[in-house]
């Protein structure tokens, strides 16, 4: 077995030195300085989630191309290709191409939130209608999962936010799509509606797997998963949540999850309430 010698590469022997040098360097300002490498904890961090944010990006792009890769290679392989099976084979592209392009946009969504360039058009927005109309878009989805799915407004006159409707209504719906997507046949789901001094609070209640104390926390980090397999065999994308934490943000408002494994979990979104003549910003 040959010993490598720093003498036998020269550009590897460098780089060792030039390493080692860093490294000293590094544990010296460490030890000199504590409350400098504690202030850049945070940069680390950021850091971090980023490249992390960059490899599942990567990787969520990447598997939707590969499918339509795949298909297409199969077809060219074959030597005659029926009416049918050309049909089918389009019809797979199309699926996996609109994946692909459903993923695009919500991270160009979550990059402009990021940013803080995301148009909103806040007008007065009755969440009383928006639920009604929640539980009417969502009670089919339910039904073909054997689920109940039913509603409650514990405020007696309408309850109005300032918002834009279109993202208030694609934050219920990912929450709720959520509830049904984790929630077994023979469960339910229910929507309460309430104010609590002066905010609208609505909770999304379910009877479905629960959620780990650990993962919790991470739950609205970007692309994380509860249970891969069924994410990904229903065509998510781990973006949701991300993108519901992302809204209420952006109408400072705020999310809460309580959940037990087996029990199940409610989904605590509070927004400033607002009345309908109050002059829009």
């Amino acid at each position: 077995m040959k010993v490598l010698l720093v003498e036998d590469e020269p550009d590897l022997g460098a780089s060792i030195v030039r390493k080692l040098h860093q490294e000293k360097y590094i544990v010296d300002w460490i030890q000199d300085g504590d409350e400098a490498w504690l202030a850049m904890r945070p940069i680390d961090r950021s850091y971090k989630q980023m490249q992390q944010f960059t490899s599942d990006a990567s990787h969520e792009l990447r598997t939707p191309l590969a499918a339509i890769n795949a298909t297409v290679e199969t077809i060219l392989d074959l030597e005659h290709l029926s009416e049918q099976e050309a049909r089918d084979t389009l019809i797979s592209i199309r699926r996996q191409n609109n994946r692909l392009a459903c993923l695009v946009q919500d991270l160009l969504l979550l990059s402009r939130f990021d940013q803080k360039t995301q148009v909103t058009d806040r007008q007065p927005c009755c969440l009383n209608d928006l639920i009604t109309d929640l539980m009417e878009e969502f009670s089919a989805l339910a039904s073909n999962a054997d689920l109940q799915i039913s509603s409650s407004l514990e405020h007696p006159q309408p309850l109005y936010v300032l918002a834009d409707e279109d993202q208030i209504l694609r934050l219920f719906s990912n929450l709720i799509a959520n509830a049904i997507k984790y929630t077994p046949a023979g469960g339910y789901v229910h929507i309460t509606l309430k104010r609590s001094t002066s905010d609208a609070v609505i909770e999304v209640k379910d009877t479905g797997i629960g959620i780990l104390p650990q993962e919790q926390v991470r739950i609205f980090d970007r692309f994380y998963r509860i249970d891969t397999a069924r994410s990904r065999s229903s065509g998510g994308s781990g973006l949701g949540l991300a993108i519901a934490k992302a809204i209420i943000e952006a109408h400072k408002g705020s999310i809460e999850v309580q959940s037990q494994l087996g029990k199940g979990s409610s989904f605590i979104v509070r927004l400033p309430a607002s009345s309908v003549e109050e002059p829009l910003l």
